[in-house]
């Protein structure tokens, strides 16, 4: 819906998401980096990609979510029986609605009660709230592009929601 010149609203149905849990600052950490081919990002709120689309999301300490990235099963597993770690595939549990174009911020501002501005809310964060009465993941992924990551029961209220926010800019 509506054009990246203004705002466009999408949803990206289908990211494969693991929620990963370790210890930060380990040796198993550091091995899942390395079964995965990615870092993890070291501070909660901040994004790291890998190559392609696969980010992962630093939520907590302890807490990440691998997103876009179908293998991340495959390339833990055979580290699951000697390492104290969890993952689990969450992919049914949200849906990603990604928005794009320069009035971006403005139409996210309606519904998102935190501070967007490049200064807070750089490139490359992450921040979890509450957008329209539906807890969210938001991620700043680029310049003029976020993300809004929703639980699957929220998706279409949300949706209404944006697109009623957009509506001056579509």
């Amino acid at each position: 819906m509506g054009t990246v010149a203004t705002v466009a609203i999408r949803e990206l149905p289908g990211l494969h998401t693991i929620d990963l849990r370790v210890a930060p600052g380990t040796s198993t950490q550091a091995l899942i980096a390395e079964a995965l081919g990615m870092d993890l990002p070291a501070k909660p709120g901040k994004i790291l990609a890998g190559s392609g689309e696969p980010h992962a999301l630093c939520l907590a300490p302890d807490w990440w979510l691998i997103v876009g990235f179908p293998k991340a099963e495959q390339s833990l597993a055979p580290l699951k029986n000697d390492y104290h770690f969890s993952f689990v595939d969450v992919s049914g549990q949200r849906t990603t609605i990604e928005l794009e174009g320069p009035k971006v911020r403005d139409v996210l501002a309606h519904l998102w009660e935190q501070d967007l501005r490049e200064k807070s809310f750089p490139i490359a964060s992450v921040s979890q709230g509450l957008m329209a009465k539906a807890p969210v993941i938001v991620c700043h992924i680029a310049l003029f592009r976020y993300r809004v990551m929703v639980r699957s029961s929220f998706a279409l209220h949300l949706w209404k929601a944006l697109v009623d926010a957009a509506e001056e800019w579509v």
